[in-house]
């Protein structure tokens, strides 16, 4: 657990390091995380979807004649 923990603090680092070297570098990593933000958001909201989609019966959708 201590790894992962001292993993995340280099990774945090690394990151800031390479953004304030230069403007151009930090609107690409903020790009980049919104690139990874946005992507990963829509991959759950399908799961979610399909998740609920496979929950909800067949005859909660439809007209009864």
């Amino acid at each position: 657990m201590v790894w992962f923990i001292d993993n995340a603090v280099s990774l945090v680092e690394n990151i800031v390091t390479a953004a304030s070297t230069d403007p151009l570098s930090a609107a690409l990593v903020l790009l980049g995380g919104a690139i990874v933000t946005l992507s990963a958001g829509g991959f759950g909201a399908l799961a979610l979807g399909a998740l609920a989609e496979s929950l909800v019966p067949d005859t909660a959708t439809q007209r009864q004649p």
